[in-house]
């Protein structure tokens, strides 16, 4: 599913982390990478001859480890706002998935939960990894907090849009390999339910979603994975970060738009503080463009 995957990189410690995951993405059949930097100059024309050159030994250190993994990796460094930058070199060199973490320094540092991962996830039609990264170290030494086993125990949020069930697609497939554990959750927004709903149709509402989320636990069941069901009512984000703090699951995978709640808000305020918050890879699949 992910034979080929474009890695963001900012040269920085969390970089080095986040490189890493290759061993984990190998469980998804990862062949290649392209190890991707953006030069980003905003402000001083005429230094990029000097930043590339600066950046050069650094980008090979890391195709070296990330070659450790028995991966086949390419390294591309482009100037250009980095966002669009990174969504043309996935492009170009058909990459199934982009794999970016939320810490490092420079562009990465300060706006990687702001202009660049989620300008990224308003443009890209390909998957991105989001991976939250907690550095202790430098380079062989360096430990983080995420990103190991992900697709051991997985929390699946869904909104039953067309996206989502995109994003199952995707879950199926990750199930199939690996045998995951599967936490299916639908958050009914209690404000909205109570104001459009009488108390017979919210029970009726009720009945029908335990009825989707049962024909998906049964999907997953017969590709040998362990699922259960989480129906719950209330406010979408503050359930999302109850069951990502929990200290449960190892990602959440999530669609990017839906209908409703998750389509007005996802690239806002429930995608910024789930991974601002939840400490958890978050595999975003976007809608079909």
């Amino acid at each position: 599913m992910f034979e080929k995957v474009l890695i963001a990189t900012d040269l920085s410690p969390a970089s080095d982390c986040l490189i890493q995951c290759a061993g984990e993405l190998k469980a998804m059949g990862l062949k290649e990478a392209v190890l991707a930097h953006a030069v980003y100059v905003a402000n001083t024309p005429g230094l990029e001859k000097m930043l590339e050159a600066e950046a050069s030994p650094d980008l090979e250190r890391q195709k070296g480890a990330l070659e450790e993994h028995g991966v086949r990796v390419t390294t591309e460094m482009q100037l250009g706002i980095p966002a669009h930058t990174l969504m043309e070199m996935a492009e170009k060199h058909d990459a199934s998935a982009i794999v970016i973490g939320s810490r490092g320094r420079g562009i990465l540092s300060k706006v990687v939960l702001g202009s660049v991962s989620f300008k990224l996830l308003q443009i890209t039609s390909k998957p991105v990894l989001l991976s939250s990264i907690k550095v202790i170290g430098k380079g062989e030494n360096c430990q983080f907090a995420v990103c190991q086993r992900i697709f051991e125990n997985i929390l699946f949020t869904t909104d039953f849009s067309d996206t989502a069930e995109r994003a199952f697609d995707y879950l199926e497939k990750i199930v199939a390999e690996n045998k995951s554990s599967v936490t299916l959750l639908h958050v009914q927004d209690r404000a909205r339910t109570e104001r459009h709903l009488s108390r017979q149709g919210i029970e009726e509402q009720t009945g029908l979603d335990r009825e989707r989320l049962e024909r998906m636990e049964e999907r997953l069941q017969n590709l040998g994975g362990l699922a259960e069901i989480d129906l719950a009512r209330g406010i979408p984000i503050e359930e999302i970060l109850q069951r990502t703090n929990s200290g449960t699951f190892s990602m959440i995978l999530m669609g990017t738009q839906g209908k409703g709640f998750f389509r007005e808000a996802l690239l806002g305020s429930v995608a910024n503080e789930v991974a601002r918050h939840g400490g958890l890879p978050v595999l975003f699949i976007p809608a079909i463009r």
